[in-house]
C-alpha cells in the first residue's frame, strides 16, 4: 500500500505538502498539487481512517452550522435537534460545531452583522440558505474564506456549495396529490394556502409536483384556489371564510408551507360542521397534537433531524477524513404520517 512518504518521494516535495494536497488544506502550487493528485491516482493511494481521524483531533475542527428560527419556521428547530446530536458525537474527534441561528422577526443591526462576520472562524459551513441578513453575511464570508460550503434544507444554485441535503419537494408534492386522491375518492377540489415569507423553491416545486401527478394520474382534481397566509396576521380566519366562500365544493386543503400551523386552528373553526381534509408537510411540535386529534389528516416528513445529522458527517468526513461527498444531493426520506402513527396502543402497558 502506497505511503505519503512514498508520494513525497516520487514528486520531490514534502510530506506536509503531500498532507496539504490530501486534505485539502493550505496553499498548494496548482501544477504541483496536480502533479500529486497524479501520483496518488497511479498509486491508488487510501487514506488511514483511522490516523486522518487522529489527526483531526489534533488539528481542533470547527464546523458552523447556520439557520433561522421563528415561529413560522418550526422546522429549523427539528433540523438544529439532530445536528446538536450529531455535534455531541463529533466531540470525540475534537471537532466543535458552532451554531448560528438568526432571529427570523428580529433583523439585525449592520454592526452586529459585522461582528458575527468578522468573528467567523470555522473550517466548513452548513446552511440554509435565505434572505434574512445574518445568513447571507455568513455565506458571503464563508465563500471568501473558500472553505467548503454545504446546503441543507434548501438549495441556491448560485453559490458553489459541496452538496445538498433536504427533501426532494416535487416527490412531496407528488405524494401530496397521492394522499389527496385517497382522501377524495380521487376526485377532490383542492385549495392551497401557504405562509407568505414560506421558502419559495420549495412551494414552486411542491405545488408543481403536485401538479404533474394529478395531470398524470388523477385528471378529477383540481386546484380550485391558492391563498397566501400574511405576515403579521394572527387570526387567518378571514382568509379561510373567503376562501369557502370562493370555492363551496372544496374537500381537500393543502398546506404546502404553513408557517405555525395555526391556519388549521382557523379551518377547524371556519368550516363548522363542514368536512374538508387537510394535508401538510412535516412532522414538528405545534403540528402534532393536531394530526393526533385528527384536525390534520395527513402530513408529508422530509426527516428534519437526518438533515442535521448527515450535513455534519459529510463535512466532517470531507474535513477530517478527505472524503468529498459521493452525490451533489442527498434527499432526505419522505414519509407519510396520520393520526395513528402518534397514537398510543391502548393495548400496550
Amino acid at each position: 500500500m502506497a505511503t505519503i512518504k512514498q508520494i513525497a518521494e516520487i514528486a520531490g516535495v514534502s510530506r506536509r505538502t503531500v498532507d496539504r494536497v490530501i486534505n485539502n488544506r493550505g496553499a498548494v502550487k496548482p501544477d504541483t498539487a496536480e502533479k500529486i493528485n497524479r501520483i496518488i491516482r497511479e498509486l491508488d493511494y487510501q487514506p488511514n481512517e483511522a490516523g486522518k481521524a487522529l489527526a483531526a483531533r489534533k488539528r481542533k475542527l470547527k464546523i458552523g452550522f447556520c439557520s433561522t428560527t421563528g415561529k413560522k419556521a418550526p422546522i429549523y428547530g427539528e433540523i438544529r435537534k439532530g445536528a446538536l446530536e450529531k455535534a455531541e458525537d463529533l466531540k470525540k474527534f475534537g471537532v466543535h460545531v458552532e451554531f448560528y441561528t438568526f432571529e427570523r422577526d428580529l433583523p439585525l443591526t449592520e454592526e452586529e452583522l459585522d461582528r458575527i462576520s468578522q468573528s467567523f472562524d470555522c473550517d466548513a459551513l452548513a446552511v440554509a440558505p435565505g434572505n434574512n441578513p445574518g445568513v447571507v453575511r455568513l455565506i458571503q464570508k464563508a465563500v471568501s474564506m473558500e472553505i467548503p460550503i454545504l446546503f441543507f434544507n434548501v438549495d441556491d444554485p448560485s453559490y458553489e456549495r459541496i452538496c445538498y441535503v433536504g427533501s426532494d419537494y416535487k416527490k412531496a408534492g407528488r405524494l401530496a396529490a397521492g394522499l389527496s386522491a385517497l382522501l377524495s375518492n380521487d376526485h377532490g377540489r383542492v385549495v392551497i394556502f401557504s405562509n407568505q415569507a414560506s421558502n419559495p423553491f420549495s412551494y414552486e416545486e411542491r405545488v408543481k409536483g403536485f401538479q404533474q401527478e394529478t395531470s398524470e394520474r388523477y385528471p378529477d382534481i383540481r386546484i380550485v384556489g391558492s391563498y397566501v397566509l400574511k405576515d403579521g396576521t394572527s387570526d387567518y380566519y378571514d382568509t379561510v371564510r373567503e376562501a369557502i366562500q370562493n370555492h363551496p365544493d372544496m374537500n381537500i386543503i393543502y398546506l404546502v408551507n404553513p408557517g405555525d400551523y395555526s391556519v388549521c386552528r382557523a379551518i377547524s373553526k371556519a368550516m363548522g360542521n363542514g368536512k374538508v381534509r387537510i394535508i401538510t408537510n412535516d412532522l414538528v411540535e405545534p403540528m402534532e397534537p393536531m394530526l393526533k386529534n385528527g384536525m390534520v389528516s395527513a402530513t408529508i416528513s422530509q426527516d428534519s433531524k437526518g438533515q442535521g445529522r448527515l450535513s455534519l458527517e459529510l463535512l466532517f468526513n470531507k474535513l477530517a477524513l478527505g472524503k468529498d461527498p459521493e452525490k451533489d444531493i442527498y434527499y432526505t426520506d419522505l414519509n407519510i404520517y396520520i393520526p395513528q402513527s402518534l397514537s398510543s396502543d391502548p393495548s400496550e402497558p
